[in-house]
């Protein structure tokens, strides 16, 4: 085992979230104030680890921007680690290079939405030549959204993962095929070498206990939880200390909201996209920046505003009760009315 691997199988302990990045109310440029505000609430939450959405409407110096403003702010308290998702594998390799140099903690690989591999042997090559170009801890992604199940009807072809395992930068798989053989063929094929891991708290029981799975992300996961309340961090870690009985019960706790999420949140995934603004407004429920992303981008509709707040509210938390303050974001609006 490298270095590396062993490096994460030490330190990638418990939950990760998403952060997004918040723009001044015209959207043009980035509200470093907000995205500050955002990593204090990250590391409130008790989450070890963010993943930056840099796909989120950003031009790619606004990315790299904003990656070194999350970095700054979380110093040693909180692990950073962008999304490499760009338009073009020297973007990728580039982005990499910037991550490593400004101090972002691992990262978290995928390819262009127009790339369009001639075979699995094409995936490999490409993703080692990101693997090559930085030092960096590095997570595979497998998903349904690159069109690779052209090469296997699981989505991701084994054999890739076969050679890109062995690579001593590799140190984790994050598995966001929702197929439940290959949630199985992964543990079983990979989780000795390195750390393999699903972000969806429904599996996390079944995972954790029998296969070690131990950390999970990222996600939204802020409407579960606030950061006085922290139930799906405690949850999760709960597992990890072999107090099931105890870890069942949030689990139970946190069910009407989960199923909340599920119903707002999956059918946006299967489109292969996200509903950024959804997200953000889960965040700024409990205390997060808010405000909008760029276009393109879904729109969030009343009605979901409002289930999303009954969910909090069934938690046992006390919301944010003005949305006008969520269009424009915390920030912002505080050095509006100040």
């Amino acid at each position: 085992m490298s270095e590396l691997k062993a490096w994460a199988r030490e330190t990638f302990k418990g939950v990760q979230n998403l952060l997004f990045p918040s723009f001044t109310p015209d959207l043009s440029e980035l509200d470093e104030e907000g995205i500050r505000l955002d990593v204090r609430q990250t590391i409130a939450h008790g989450f070890f680890a963010t993943e930056l959405t840099t796909q989120a409407g950003l031009t790619f110096d606004e990315a790299k921007r904003f990656l070194e403003i999350v970095v700054d702010e979380a110093g040693d308290d909180l692990m950073v680690s962008p999304g490499i998702i760009f338009d073009s594998l020297e973007k990728n390799i580039a982005f990499l290079e910037h991550a490593e140099a400004v101090g972002a903690d691992f990262a978290l690989l995928s390819y262009p939405s127009n790339y369009y591999p001639q075979s699995p042997e094409d995936i490999t090559e490409v993703t080692r030549a990101m693997c090559q170009a930085t030092d960096l801890p590095l997570v595979l992604y497998p998903s349904q959204k690159y069109n690779f199940g052209r090469f296997h009807p699981s989505g991701f072809p084994f054999d890739v993962i076969d050679a890109l395992i062995e690579i001593d930068n590799v140190v984790s798989i994050l598995v966001a095929i929702t197929e439940p053989g290959f949630i199985f063929e992964a543990f079983r094929r990979y989780n000795n070498e390195v750390l393999v891991q699903v972000p969806w708290e429904r599996w996390v029981p079944l995972l954790v206990t029998t296969y070690g799975q131990q950390w999970m992300g990222p996600g939204a996961y802020e409407l579960f939880q606030s950061p006085e309340k922290r139930y799906l961090v405690d949850y999760f870690n709960l597992l990890l200390e072999g107090r099931v009985d105890e870890a069942m019960e949030l689990y139970w706790r946190i069910t009407p909201a989960r199923l909340t999420f599920e119903g707002q949140f999956m059918p946006t995934q299967t489109l292969g996209t996200y509903h950024w603004p959804l997200q953000k407004y889960y965040q700024w429920l409990v205390g997060g920046n808010g405000g909008y992303t760029r276009e393109p981008v879904m729109k969030l509709a009343q009605h979901t505003m409002e289930e999303a707040r009954r969910a909090v509210q069934a938690l046992g938390i006390t919301p944010r009760d003005n949305d006008e303050e969520f269009f424009v974001g915390r920030a912002a609006y505080a050095r509006a009315h100040s």
